[in-house]
């Protein structure tokens, strides 16, 4: 099959790449579209860990084409999303359903070989069943819309609540349409690209403000009578953990969401928090929440459609950790091309 292989900082090869045989609690999935994500990017940049060499390639979903066992759920056709997250099941985490701490964690796309190829190996636990009507490049989404599942928990949005989203790439939008489905009454999203502005109104922002604009704060102020419940911050770069803390108001909640490079760090002024009762909450993989995210996309309580700006064949996926012309993309899919 054709796969692009991970071999270190800068170095994705596109290359035939052999199959090893199922074990009996695997399934072998034809893959039809491999979302391009942040810590894709940062794992090629050198900025998080992976195994070296992997395919890499986490938020995906296909097609059974082979079984390990007959004694399972899954047919060969079914289609199917892949929950990437393996975790062990026997750790102290594990043992009190803190799951996405497993001391033993495995993932496909990052330790285990993922969807940038034809074909994945993928161990029964980990696939989802999708209706056989249902298009999979949406279905892709699953993995993501799950992440921000566990973030929309921290968040704790009640109805009424004013809320603000800093950034608006696919997180941020995902977040923008959460946010609307939890009740809040208020959400303010600030980005630079005008066109992710325009689509985060078309999606349910109330308000979008560039980050450059002058007394930004002042403005959030006017929008929210002084009162911003939750800060939601999507980027994960220091500058912006910093000013999601400026804006929460009084009793508030900031979730840091963004995974930032691992060289960067803040300053908090302990005063401030204490004097202000700011909650701050990080937010790590998707314990327990890959089938709502399922659930949502198939009930089309969220639209991705809409994010989805470039499709590029595997061939080609080197394009889009080379080429500056993807940097102002939402989400990008990798796809196989039959």
């Amino acid at each position: 099959m054709l796969a692009a292989v991970f071999n270190g900082t800068k170095n994705i090869t596109v290359r035939d790449y052999s199959l090893r045989p199922l074990e009996k609690n695997e399934l072998l999935i034809k893959v039809a579209a491999c979302g391009v994500c942040g810590t894709d990017k940062h794992i090629y940049e050198g900025n998080a860990p992976s195994s070296i060499p992997v395919i890499l390639g986490h938020e995906y979903s296909g097609t059974i084409t082979d079984k390990g066992s007959t004694n399972t759920k899954f047919e060969i056709g079914d289609k199917v999303a892949i929950d990437p997250n393996i975790y062990c099941g026997c750790c102290k985490y594990c043992r009190i359903g803190k799951v996405n701490f497993c001391e033993n964690l495995k993932a496909l796309g990052v330790t285990l070989d993922g969807g940038f190829a034809e074909y994945s190996i993928v161990p029964v636990s980990q696939a989802y069943f999708i209706p056989n009507d249902f298009d999979l490049s949406i279905a892709a989404f699953a993995e993501p819309l799950s992440c921000c599942l566990r973030g929309i928990e921290h968040a704790a949005i009640s109805p009424g609540n004013s809320v603000v989203i800093i950034g608006g790439g696919t997180i941020g939008l995902l977040m923008v349409q959460l946010v609307k489905n939890a009740g809040a009454s208020r959400i303010i999203l600030i980005e630079p690209d005008q066109q992710k502005q325009k689509l985060g109104i078309e999606l349910g922002a109330d308000f979008c403000l560039s980050p450059v604009e002058e007394k930004i704060s002042e403005k959030i102020n006017g929008l929210t009578d002084c009162q911003v419940d939750v800060v939601i911050e999507c980027v994960g770069n220091k500058d912006t953990v910093d000013q999601a803390i400026r804006l929460a108001g009084k009793g508030g909640k900031v979730v840091i969401f963004g995974l930032a490079p691992k060289d960067q760090h803040i300053t908090l002024n302990l005063q401030y928090l204490f004097q202000n009762e700011l909650k701050i909450f990080n937010s790590f993989l998707n314990p327990f929440t890959i089938k709502p995210a399922i659930d949502l996309l198939i009930h089309k309580r969220i639209n991705v459609q809409k994010l989805i700006t470039k499709q590029v064949h595997l061939k080609d996926i080197n394009d889009v950790f080379y080429n500056n012309d993807f940097t102002n993309d939402i989400k990008v899919l990798i796809i196989n091309s039959n």
